[in-house]
């Protein structure tokens, strides 16, 4: 049953109930299964809207649901005759795309704007947190405890995101519906594979906020006597908290809300997941992670704070100072900005689902460009591995003004064979005084058109002696 069709069948139900369906000169209130007849007089000839849901802000739509109505008479013995649909079945034949149906919806712009944000932050949080597991996985220079958090939380925004964009594309092109029908049925046998999605979705976005909590108290602990210790707290079981416990969360939701909707056979896919009392096993352990956040980060400033109160007028007052205007940066990294988002209206503003859209999905982004890509320890061992390329190789090879050249004998006759240098250069080339030259030089006088460089045995013996 429809929109429509459900509000009709509610009209004609509240008529009822209130002893005032009844109609002594004329038809009473009837439901014809589609539409809600109000009462009518004898021989009188009624006309309704039919029970689609318009487009109108389709071009060539708007004018389509004043054109084509639905009649019924009431006749002279105070029943409805038949409801006439003819003009209806017009609309579905010729003005499809005028109306919602076979899993078609109305353009929404707002709603396209969302999507397409929610899916464009999405993509670019993915890329850009891939890059930042990789480049903290190379280094081994700079592994460390920390580095180890930022890695694992970076992951669960990778998959969080990931499988967030999978899901908003099932859902926007109506993968597991029946879109034969004008009334979209869903595609039963694929249903586990639709929960598994969502069970997904569900898990790795309680994943992130745990991963979130685990960076704020290792961060506050930092700042603390905890950072004296010499020893550390075992990896076993930072893993456990922010995989483990975000497992326990979801299966104990799966369990009540499977048990809630499985007599409810309207419910596909478990949706809507979003709504009753047992929603707040999901939302209490996020907000519960989020507020603890925002403890630790309050317990930070007071900390810097009264540091900085002690060493006024000093150098280290002014590096504490930049630390607290650092430590704002935290509040988008711990999820702190995602409190407000727990209150949802009931029927949200474009403001508030744009707004909620964009804190959301560029989360990502803020993780790997300050835990990452702005990160001194990154940054250096990045410039450390580039120093080791040899640079020279990608230079290009340097030219110089001249270049010795072997030039035969018979130059004029194969000019290929060889190029004289004062022609390769331009100008005369500049002797040198030495013995040599001066051997070269008698020997020109003796044989002449031959090349500067070319001499015969006697000559080379002499100059040897010389």
């Amino acid at each position: 049953m429809t929109g429509v069709i459900r509000t009709e069948f509610a009209t004609c139900e509240s008529w009822r109930l209130s002893n005032q369906s009844y109609n002594d000169q004329g038809c009473s209130v009837s439901f014809d299964k589609s539409l809600c007849w109000m009462k009518a007089s004898y021989g009188e000839h009624v006309t309704r809207d039919c029970p689609f849901t318009y487009c109108t802000s389709i071009p060539g739509c708007e004018q389509i649901p004043y054109r084509f109505k639905v009649g019924r008479s009431c006749n002279r013995t105070g029943l409805w005759d038949d409801s006439d649909y003819s003009m209806c079945l017009t609309v579905l034949e010729q003005y499809s795309k005028c109306i919602q149906g076979f899993c078609r919806v109305c353009p929404d712009f707002l709603r396209e704007v969302v999507i397409s944000v929610s899916l464009t932050l999405s993509i670019v949080s993915v890329a850009l947190l891939v890059a930042a597991i990789i480049l903290f996985s190379i280094f081994d220079s700079i592994q460390c405890r920390r580095l180890s958090i930022h890695k694992s939380l970076a992951t669960a925004f990778v998959f969080r995101f990931a499988v967030l964009a999978i899901w908003t594309i099932v859902q926007s092109t109506n993968l597991f519906q029946d879109c034969t029908q004008f009334h979209p049925q869903p595609l039963w046998k694929f249903e586990w594979i639709c929960k598994t999605i969502l069970w997904f979705v569900i898990y790795f976005q309680v994943a992130s906020v745990m991963w979130m909590l685990i960076e704020g108290a290792y961060l506050y602990s930092r700042f603390t006597i905890y950072a004296m210790r010499n020893w550390d707290t075992n990896w076993y079981l930072y893993m456990l908290c922010g995989w483990g416990v975000p497992f326990v969360v979801v299966m104990c939701w799966t369990v009540v809300h499977q048990a809630k909707v499985s007599g409810n056979r309207n419910s596909f896919c478990w949706v809507p997941y979003a709504q009753g009392s047992d929603l707040w096993i999901l939302a209490g352990t996020m907000g519960f992670a989020l507020i603890m956040n925002l403890v630790f980060l309050l317990a930070i400033v007071e900390i810097l704070v009264r540091k900085l109160r002690t060493e006024r007028g000093t150098a280290e007052s002014k590096k504490i100072w930049r630390t607290i205007k650092a430590t704002l940066l935290l509040v988008p990294l711990l999820g702190i900005s995602n409190i407000p988002l727990f209150y949802e209206p009931e029927q949200p503003s474009a403001v508030y689902m744009l707004g909620s859209a964009i804190l959301q999905h560029s989360q990502g982004i803020f993780i790997a460009v300050l835990y990452c890509f702005l990160n001194s320890e990154i940054q250096n061992a990045v410039k450390r591995q580039l120093s080791k390329v040899p640079i020279e190789f990608f230079k290009p090879r340097q030219r110089y003004e001249t270049e010795r050249t072997y030039v035969p004998e018979n130059r004029n006759t194969h000019p290929k064979n060889g190029v004289p240098m004062e022609e390769l250069n331009g100008k005369h080339a500049v002797s040198e005084t030495t013995p040599l030259n001066n051997s070269a030089e008698k020997l020109t006088q003796q044989k002449s058109g031959e090349g500067i460089f070319s001499v015969s045995g006697p000559p080379i013996r002499q100059a040897d002696s010389l």
